[in-house]
Formats: structure tokens, C-alpha cells, sequence
């Protein structure tokens, strides 16, 4: 067990460079921030055919369930293939190929979760439940996939400190 420190971006861009299945596919992992970023890297099919997109940014809430409080994050995570224009069979091909990625990489993250391989990191990492969405015939021209939700329940200090405050 490595006690370091789970970071959610670097281990998301770990599982991209490592799985066979994105290596054998020439799946290059980057960082977007937001979905309209995600446009940009379309233009980027002439050169790369599939991505891991890593959204740098997260959604948060801070919740209490009664003793304490806590820092909710929702990672997202695209799995794009490209595509054939007009060619239905190649657009069903690459959608398996993502769709096996992503349960790739659920597989691989429940493991690493009950392996404690960053200690107690990734205990708060809600892996018994995620949200997917794969897109539509008409989400991007010439790509095809799914995009992963996955949230982060992190403790989160909130005690009141005096010195802080002008009374």
C-alpha cells in the first residue's frame, strides 16, 4: 500500500497512459476545462483519433450529515473515439471500444479503492455509483463516446475560529 495522497486529475490521466486497451488505440489523455473546452479538442482528430478528456474543473457542494461536514467534487471524464462520417458500423465499433474503456477503468478503480493503493485516499470515492451518459449520433461530427461522473466526499474542516472575525 503507498500512502500518498489521492489526486483524482493525476489518477484519472494514470489510467489513461496505462490501460492496454487506450495504449493499443492511441487514446492521448488531456485536460479540458469544461465542456465547451471540449469543442477545442475536436480540432485536434487530424492528428489524434481518440482521447481521455480530464475536466480540471469540478463541481462542489459542501453537505453535513449531522457530525460533520463534507466537500463534495464531481470529476468528469470523456472517452472520445473518432469516427467515419456516415459510417453507422465504425460509429457502433468505437462506441464498444469506449464503452469497454470506461468499465475498464470502473474495474480498475474499485480495485485500487479496496486495495487502499493510496491508503485511505480514495475511501470517500463514491464507486458504487456512477453516472454515464454516451453521445448521441449528432454530439460531435466524426467522434463518437461517453463521458463518466464520478464523485469525492472529502471531510472538510469547518470549525469557527474567532481570531478571524472582527465582533
Amino acid at each position: 500500500m503507498e500512502n500518498k495522497p489521492f489526486e483524482p486529475l493525476a489518477y484519472f490521466k494514470m489510467l489513461a497512459e496505462k490501460n492496454r486497451l487506450c495504449r493499443k488505440h492511441g487514446f492521448k489523455a488531456v485536460f479540458a476545462s469544461g465542456p465547451d473546452n471540449i469543442e477545442g479538442i475536436m480540432n485536434e482528430f487530424r492528428k489524434t483519433q481518440n482521447f481521455i478528456v480530464i475536466d480540471d474543473t469540478t463541481d462542489n457542494n459542501v453537505h453535513s450529515n449531522k457530525p460533520g461536514w463534507f466537500t463534495k467534487s464531481v470529476y468528469t471524464v470523456w472517452v472520445l473515439a473518432g469516427t467515419t462520417f456516415n459510417d453507422h458500423d465504425d460509429r457502433a465499433e468505437k462506441m464498444d471500444l469506449c464503452r469497454r474503456i470506461f468499465w475498464q477503468f470502473l474495474s480498475k478503480m474499485i480495485r485500487d479503492k479496496a486495495k487502499l493503493v493510496y491508503g485511505e485516499g480514495m475511501y470517500y470515492l463514491a464507486t458504487e455509483r456512477i453516472y454515464y451518459k454516451e453521445l448521441g449520433r449528432y454530439s460531435f461530427n466524426g467522434a463518437t463516446g461517453l463521458y463518466f461522473m464520478i464523485e469525492n466526499d472529502v471531510p472538510t474542516n469547518l470549525i469557527y475560529n474567532a481570531e478571524e472575525w472582527e465582533e
